[in-house]
């Protein structure tokens, strides 16, 4: 404590509950079992108390909060501490969680009445969640120097920090009453932890209308694609949510980087492949099936701004000086699919803005996106998305804020 008053009054307050367990030990040994009172005047204390767990495991650690400082409280539950106080000290609150810690200590049975204690006085005094803020400067990329990694340690593990991003957009049939648009976020993000419980630590952000889910797949994996458990729990997710929930998620998957700092890279990722043509599942699009070759990434730009025109192979290949053979080779080889399904997909994602924000009639859009039919575009559009434009119409997107 930096203030002689407040330990005297603590030493003061001890001495009428535990007259005969009072004794103040300055340099405590790794072996001791002690009371260790740690002021918290700064973020970076914080620290400081996960040091002291380290080096003290036997030992009870009680952080005293300063009052601007109640919005960290949070950081420890993620200590795991049995307890806290908050400045200014009260007497009464101060007396109970002696005696609860020195009741559970003679018992050895933990502190599970003062770890509840603790989150109704989280619940009371947090306002910002610092661990939030911390995953939102790193996905924007403001975190740019290894002392803020290192000081986050206070209230996010290491194995805790994400080292790859999903952008999750989410849809909801307003038909179906099994779920209000209102409780879908709560209901995605209880399916995802469930599924994934045991498997990797992760975290979820609200970013803009998309709902980010961070997550720190295991170390031998650098796609997530290579790791088998990690995919089948992220199918089971999307078929529970569209079979008990009626909602349909539909994702950009970035990379992995275990360099924290670079962890924002895997959101552009992220963003970028939500927005392309998947491969292999309508839900689920991986940054790195997108092609890299140059050529290639310029015929798709074509398409993109002719979507609405009779395209043809051998047009977009005379665009960029292939062979017609060449290329629809070398198409399908680096986006997964041919080039008639690839133009197919890119007109149905065209399509979308029409279904939910226009009045468009399905013979318009089929027509303006550069289907021949209306029957060819709804058979189409089941084929890829899964359910009809007219189901789709029939959907609200979650927005996640």
């Amino acid at each position: 404590m930096e203030s002689s008053l407040d330990k005297q009054q603590m030493r003061d307050w001890l001495e009428e509950v535990l007259p005969n367990a009072l004794m103040e030990c300055k340099e405590p040994k790794p072996e001791d079992d002690t009371l260790i009172v740690y002021e918290v005047n700064r973020l970076f204390d914080w620290v400081k108390i996960k040091r002291l767990k380290r080096n003290y495991p036997n030992s009870i650690i009680v952080p005293i909060v300063t009052e601007h400082l109640t919005y960290s409280t949070g950081i420890a539950i993620e200590l795991v501490l049995p307890a806290l106080l908050i400045k200014p000290l009260q007497k009464s609150k101060f007396l109970r969680i002696v005696k609860k810690l020195h009741t559970s200590y003679q018992e050895k049975k933990g502190s599970t009445l003062t770890m509840l204690e603790l989150t109704q006085q989280i619940s009371q005094h947090q306002t910002s969640p610092f661990r939030e803020a911390f995953l939102k400067r790193l996905i924007r990329g403001e975190i740019d120097n290894e002392q803020e990694i290192i000081q986050s340690a206070s209230f996010l593990s290491t194995n805790c920090i994400p080292n790859m991003v999903f952008l999750i957009q989410g849809y909801i049939d307003v038909n179906e009453q099994r779920a209000h648009p209102q409780d879908a976020c709560s209901i995605i993000t209880t399916v995802i932890q469930q599924k994934f419980a045991d498997k990797a630590p992760l975290s979820f952000l609200h970013f803009e209308r998309y709902l980010l889910l961070l997550l720190r797949i295991p170390k031998d994996y650098n796609s997530f694609k290579h790791w088998s458990e990690g995919k089948a729990s992220l199918l089971e997710v999307i078929e529970t949510l569209k079979k008990d929930h009626c909602i349909h998620l539909f994702m950009g998957v970035g990379g992995v980087f275990q360099d924290a700092m670079q962890v924002k890279e895997s959101y552009t990722q992220a963003r970028k492949a939500r927005r392309k043509p998947p491969i292999d599942n309508i839900h689920i699009r991986y940054y790195e099936d997108l092609t890299k070759h140059p050529q290639l990434q310029k015929a798709i730009q074509f398409i993109e701004e002719h979507f609405d025109e009779q395209l043809s192979i051998s047009e977009v290949a005379k665009y960029i000086s292939f062979s017609p053979t060449h290329f629809s080779r070398l198409f399908k080889r680096e986006t997964g699919r041919n080039f008639v399904d690839y133009v197919a997909f890119t007109r149905i994602i065209k399509t979308l803005p029409f279904l939910r924000k226009f009045d468009y009639t399905v013979d318009k859009i089929s027509s303006t996106c550069g289907f021949n039919t209306p029957n060819y575009y709804s058979l189409t559009f089941k084929k890829y998305v899964g359910i009809s434009p007219t189901d789709y119409r029939n959907t609200k997107e979650i927005l996640f804020k």
